[in-house]
């Protein structure tokens, strides 16, 4: 079984490794994993944390004169804080879908990118793929050679990715990402955080149902009568005893789900602080 003890490559392909960054936690799982594609030329698919450790690592494996690219699926806190130090060592070409980086960042986007544009080394080709709903500018890469899908986090292993509306979350935008890529041909997927999930139809699927049966539950909730997010929390995860953190990701999903059926005009409710009901 590949190793995910940080800092350690692990060879999933010929074409792919694997280095898992030390910053373990309820939304990272074991750690950020960031993706090396390519031989002679390599991609790296998010550098994880401003880890010194974990960006030596990085270019151990790699060696720093064949690092091409840096590809950043978005710029969530845990996936990008480490492109500089990685582009200090490297050289390398920083690529994501927008230039536009939160303002506590100091990433240099060289090239925007986006749907339809491949990224072409000497021993394979990562498409591009749009792919919004867990943030607006995410994207996810298909190793042609392989089909392997590099996710980011739109699919996890081991766990559903938080969709955080105060953060560019969208949970109709995130259904039809999910819907997208259950129609692609796959071979495996290789998520941001976790292990290699080789049934990417079944993974893929479960997250659509997952939410499906969600949003269903939110609704006949609501439907009984007017509830506040904090409500349909307390009635939603109330069995189990979820830290503090995931109290607020519960809080994130039930917003995300209400937004997407107000928007279908199936609830009514202006804000997180507001009581919904069914429309």
């Amino acid at each position: 079984m590949p190793d995910l003890t940080p800092g350690v490559p692990s060879a999933l392909s010929p074409l792919v490794r694997r280095i898992v960054a030390p910053n373990p936690g309820p939304f990272t799982g074991p750690g950020t994993n960031t993706y090396l594609v390519g031989i002679d030329e390599v991609a790296v698919i998010d550098p994880g944390p401003d880890d010194a450790g974990h960006i030596d690592a990085i270019i151990g494996a790699s060696m720093k004169e064949r690092v091409r690219w840096v590809l950043l699926t978005h710029f969530h806190p845990d996936h990008i804080p480490g492109t500089m130090r990685l582009v200090r060592e490297t050289g390398a070409e920083v690529l994501a879908s927008t230039k536009k980086v939160p303002k506590d960042s100091d990433v240099v986007i060289n090239r925007v990118i986006g749907e339809g544009d491949t990224i072409e080394g000497t021993e394979f080709g990562l498409d591009v793929l749009a792919t919004p709903g867990h943030a607006p500018e995410h994207l996810c890469f298909l190793l042609e050679e392989e089909r392997v899908l590099f996710t980011g986090d739109v699919v996890l292993d081991g766990m559903y990715s938080v969709i955080n509306p105060t953060r560019g979350g969208d949970m109709s935008a995130y259904v039809e990402t999910l819907e997208r890529l259950e129609r692609l041909r796959t071979s495996r997927i290789c998520p941001a955080h976790g292990d290699v999930i080789d049934d990417s139809k079944a993974r893929i699927r479960d997250y659509i149902d997952h939410r499906k049966a969600r949003e269903t539950q939110i609704l006949g909730l609501v439907k009984q009568q007017p509830a506040k997010v904090s409500a349909l929390v307390a009635q939603i995860y109330g069995d189990h005893d979820l830290p503090p953190e995931l109290v607020d990701a519960a809080g994130w999903q039930v917003l995300a789900h209400l937004q997407k059926l107000k928007r279908a005009g199936k609830v009514t409710g202006a804000s997180a602080r507001s009581a919904w009901s069914a429309a």
